[in-house]
């Protein structure tokens, strides 16, 4: 492991449990009581350990006819444990029930894939054949819409907000296809969605996590592609996160959070190891070297719970203890993030001055000041927090940015602009703006009052005047301004100081144009605003399409906020990237790819023709160069014909 404080650390290897026969059945999930663990150790074998000092605390066993095809689980609902024996037979027992054999049993009319646990429901059962259930359905009848060459490779369920969703990836037709099972008014409604991945690329693992509106299933490829699928209720989208490098066969993953995995069997610097990965940067925060050396033909699985990894690997099970932080590049580099204030606390002061002149006596005046404009009682309304901030500006004279060592006091004081509604100031905002006063942390509420109170004036100064604008800003002003009227927008660019020219053939007005190309030419990461340009919705896509592919084909206008052709390009790209899936699959779209493949088309045929013309220009330059005067010693003999 890197020996480097970084925002995730993996502890040390210990050995939970020896001896797993059948590996691919093996299984580590949540135990009836925090702290233990119940696994799978093979298809006649279920214990429960304890993971503090790893022993095996309750065990049953199955008779020789009974194979276990489903890993036990945890019904928080009914308080039982349950499994499936020989693919139809359900077996669910107390905790405190020691014979395996006089287990509740159901048998079920289908072949079972898996049963999945719920925390706000029973148990879901999914069968081979495509169809899902409840646990307390599962002797009736369910017929599904797969057939026996059908493989169901990977199941999962995911709590979606209020929705409790089913997901299933399956191989159909040497087609790779997600199917989403969505609970709602007592039914099962199902969503298909086709995944692009090459037939000739093999998926060797996925694992899905639950978010606040959406769920994302992270899809790793064997040649090293790591695939995300974003899915909601009403669309899927799909994304090419990273290509991760050393993936075999082998290897697996699990995702803990939207931003890091957990990678087992990987090889790195010519070993196998297993790290946490950052799929933003696109680097390894930690990892070590596996315990035990491993072939292409042994099986590894992996399983992330109450803060532990566990690892079979080699007939072995290994437990690590682990800690994952919010991802930055700070982090990434090795350095420590700074701890914000608790609340509730006085704000610190800022940083000492290293001017040699002393404190003028005015500065007590401008700490009652600032002291006033954070008491809510003292300033309520609109027009006295304006009247007392601009006596701030106006006690710091001519040399404004002494505010700057007040840096936690302008975090409140832009707080209390953004987040009361009463105190919405233009005016104040303004000044914090023009004079850089506004904190880097604090943009993005900046941008969200902004949106909230349809500010565009105001979205125009943060636009000229602030240079590091978070991405997800980017896209939620580029969001507003399309679905803006085109008279509010022009009135705005007209008070800044913007003649408008008249009337054009561009698809947004010019005054919405001269805005988006201000947020065109803003720096972006392309990894973090493909995240936040789902956001935007798909009509405004189209439309911006249109006006860039417009832009492409008019880069000789003579427009000052006109963006170059590698921004628009760039912006493109990620737009496409980010919207990929429902500009193929919406007809509304065809018209607006047609006229950027054609626009496209035509820039390369007219870069195509450089080319030609720098062999032109060489052959030219050799044919017509002034000949090299001739080398003459002090000593020649000429020879003249006179004739």
């Amino acid at each position: 492991m890197r020996d480097r404080n970084m925002a995730a650390s993996i502890g040390e290897p210990v050995v939970l449990a020896n001896d797993i026969k059948d590996p691919l059945i093996s299984s580590v999930n949540k135990c009836s009581i925090d702290g233990n663990v119940i696994v799978t150790q093979n298809p006649n074998l279920i214990n429960i350990y304890k993971i503090e000092n790893q022993k095996a605390l309750q065990s049953w066993s199955t008779r020789h006819d009974e194979h276990i095809t489903s890993p036990v689980i945890w019904d928080e609902h009914k308080q039982k444990y349950v499994t499936v024996t020989n693919k139809r037979t359900v077996k669910t027992w107390g905790k405190d029930e020691q014979n395996f054999g006089q287990s509740s049993t159901k048998t079920a009319k289908s072949t079972i894939k898996k049963i999945l646990p719920s925390e706000s429901t029973e148990p879901v059962v999914v069968f081979d054949n495509g169809a899902v259930a409840f646990l307390s359905k599962v002797k009736d009848t369910h017929e599904g819409p797969l057939s026996e060459k059908d493989n169901i490779f990977f199941c999962d369920l995911v709590q979606i907000g209020s929705d409790v969703c089913v997901l299933c990836l399956l191989l159909r037709e040497d087609k790779v296809e997600l199917r989403s099972y969505w609970y709602r008014n007592e039914g099962w409604i199902q969503h298909n969605t086709p995944v692009e991945v090459d037939t000739h690329i093999e998926i060797i693992c996925c694992h899905a996590i639950p978010g606040r509106n959406n769920a994302k299933i992270f899809i790793l490829c064997l040649n090293g592609d790591l695939l995300c699928q974003t899915l909601s209720f009403d669309q899927c989208s799909s994304q090419l996160l990273q290509t991760i490098a050393g993936v075999h066969k082998t290897t697996k993953m699990v995702a803990l959070n939207s931003t890091h995995i957990v990678l087992a069997g990987c090889t790195k610097d010519k070993q196998d190891v297993i790290g946490i990965y950052d799929v933003k940067f696109g680097a390894y925060e930690v990892w070590k070297t596996l315990p035990t050396c491993t072939s292409q033909k042994s099986v590894i699985k992996l399983f992330a719970l109450g803060g532990h990894l566990f690892v079979l690997c080699h007939r072995t099970l290994y437990m690590f203890s682990y800690s994952c932080h919010s991802s930055s590049l700070a982090s990434i580099l090795g350095q420590q993030r700074v701890n914000t204030q608790p609340q509730g606390q006085t704000p610190p002061p800022g940083p000492l001055s290293w001017s040699k002149t002393k404190l003028s006596p005015s500065s007590t005046e401008a700490s009652k000041l600032y002291s006033e404009l954070q008491n809510i009682s003292v300033a309520k309304t609109q027009k006295e927090f304006e009247k007392k901030f601009l006596s701030i500006l106006k006690n710091h004279g001519d040399d404004p940015s002494g505010l700057l060592s007040k840096t936690s006091t302008m975090e409140h004081i832009v707080q209390r602009c953004v987040k009361d509604e009463k105190l919405w100031s233009h005016n104040v905002l303004e000044q914090l703006l023009v004079h850089r006063l506004v904190p880097n942390r604090c943009i993005k509420e900046v941008a969200e009052g902004i949106v909230k109170n349809e500010d565009v004036p105001l979205l125009l100064q943060c636009l000229n005047l602030v240079n590091d604008i978070p991405e997800e800003s980017l896209c939620m002003f580029t969001n507003f301004i399309l679905g803006v009227e085109d008279s509010i927008a022009a009135e705005a660019v007209k008070n800044s100081g913007i003649s408008l020219m008249g009337k054009s053939d561009s698809p947004l007005s010019e005054a919405k144009g001269h805005i988006i190309n201000k947020i065109v030419k803003k720096p972006y990461n392309d990894i973090f605003i493909i995240e936040c340009l789902h956001r935007i919705t798909f009509q405004n896509v189209l439309t911006l399409m249109e006006y860039l592919c417009y832009l492409i084909s008019n880069l000789d206008s003579q427009v000052s906020s006109m963006p170059d052709l590698a921004q628009i390009v760039n912006f493109i790209c990620v737009l496409v990237d980010a919207h990929y899936q429902q500009l193929v699959l919406s007809p509304d779209s065809q018209e607006v790819l047609i006229n950027l493949h054609q626009t496209v088309e035509t820039q390369r045929e007219y870069f195509t023709e450089f080319l030609a013309l720098d062999v032109l220009l060489s052959q030219m330059k050799r044919q017509f160069a002034i000949p090299p005067p001739r080398a003459v010693g002090k000593y020649c003999i000429e020879v003249l014909r006179v004739y």
